[in-house]
């Protein structure tokens, strides 16, 4: 029997989910650093939100969430703390004491920007996105969205947010025969081709935040599959994906395909300034700037057993990263690609 594009993307798509999945629930998944760098978050799979000094890596709280961390960020003045857990329940903490200040529930997929006091999260409940404030969580608008929302993201200014639609088919693609693939293309050229021939197509929504006002809508030939991380830059939809097919696509629809680390990219991130991507597999990693696709590379030490997947990444007060894996391990990584310090959170 013949295998058509077609069906080894679903055969991708659910391998990739599958694979996705695991290290992103297993041990740490989720941090993030105070604005003056003094403390870091992290939290994962065990269901406590650990509070440590970012200079000692001295474990300061150990908060029981009774749900898996998913998703973590500071408030623009680290007075505030953000956490989604995996039942989409957003949880803000007063980080002077440490204490929960507020729950709001039906908020998944959270994506922030605490420079406008400004997260938007997938809503359920209203088939939509809502625009939350990271202060208080109170609602500072919504919309509903037709149709399947795959992931979002929104710009670090908190102006305009992005909405990557699950893919579908497309009868007006064609359905290219693996063996058709050009053999000379390797690497996104060869990614590209494929996308453009796998009868598989995903819309892209723009919206203006926090009203939640439509601002451009595009069809492309793009899809991701498995976890993909998105961000709004600019006049840009930038998403990076588990199977490193990256994407940056314009409201017009133009898409141009990249790669960050040119494997996996279990942990995916960006930079306070929205301007670097970050990704990473099994130990490796990268760091991409996404005007120009420039990556640089890092590595972590093997430790013995199973393999150690990154699982996270969040912006550093110096403009470097913060990363968390599998192996329930906390790095910090400089922003020119070097790890400058690993160990472990318990």
């Amino acid at each position: 029997m013949r295998r058509t594009l077609v069906s080894l993307a679903l055969v991708a798509a659910c391998a990739s989910l599958s694979a996705a999945r695991d290290p992103e629930w297993g041990g740490l998944g989720a941090v993030a650093a105070s604005p003056d760098g003094k403390t870091v978050v992290c939290g994962g799979e065990n269901r406590v939100l650990y509070v440590l000094d970012a200079a000692t890596r001295e474990v300061k709280q150990r908060i029981w969430i009774q749900s898996r961390v998913g998703a973590l960020s500071f408030s623009k003045d680290g007075s505030r703390l953000c956490l989604e857990d995996d039942d989409e329940v957003l949880h803000i903490f007063d980080t002077s004491t440490w204490k929960e200040v507020q729950k709001v529930a039906d908020a998944g997929d959270c994506a922030f920007a605490p420079a406008a006091d400004l997260l938007l999260a997938v809503s359920a409940k209203e088939k939509g996105v809502r625009f939350l404030s990271m202060t208080d969580g109170a609602e500072k608008g919504k919309t509903a969205v037709e149709g399947r929302i795959g992931s979002i993201g929104l710009d670090s200014a908190g102006t305009k947010a992005v909405v990557l639609m699950e893919s579908a088919e497309d009868k007006a693609e064609p359905k290219a025969e693996y063996a058709a693939i050009p053999k000379e293309l390797k690497g996104a050229p060869r990614k590209e081709w494929i996308q453009k021939n796998d009868a598989q197509a995903a819309t892209v929504k723009w919206l203006e935040a926090p009203s939640g006002k439509v601002l451009a809508e595009a069809k492309t030939f793009f899809s991701a599959r498995g976890r993909v991380g998105v961000m709004s830059a600019g006049d840009f939809a930038w998403i990076v994906t588990y199977d490193d097919v990256c994407a940056r696509i314009t409201p017009k629809g133009d898409v141009t395909i990249f790669e960050v680390t040119t494997s996996y990219n279990y942990g995916r991130g960006w930079s306070a300034d929205g301007k670097l991507a970050i990704g990473g597999g099994l130990r490796s990693g990268a760091i991409c700037t996404l005007d120009g696709g420039t990556a640089v590379k890092f590595e972590v030490d093997r430790l013995p057993g199973w393999p150690e997947y990154w699982a996270g990444f969040a912006p550093a007060a110096d403009g470097g990263f913060w990363g968390v894996t599998s192996a329930c391990r906390l790095m910090k990584i400089s922003r020119d690609g070097k790890v400058e310090s690993t160990g472990p959170v318990y």
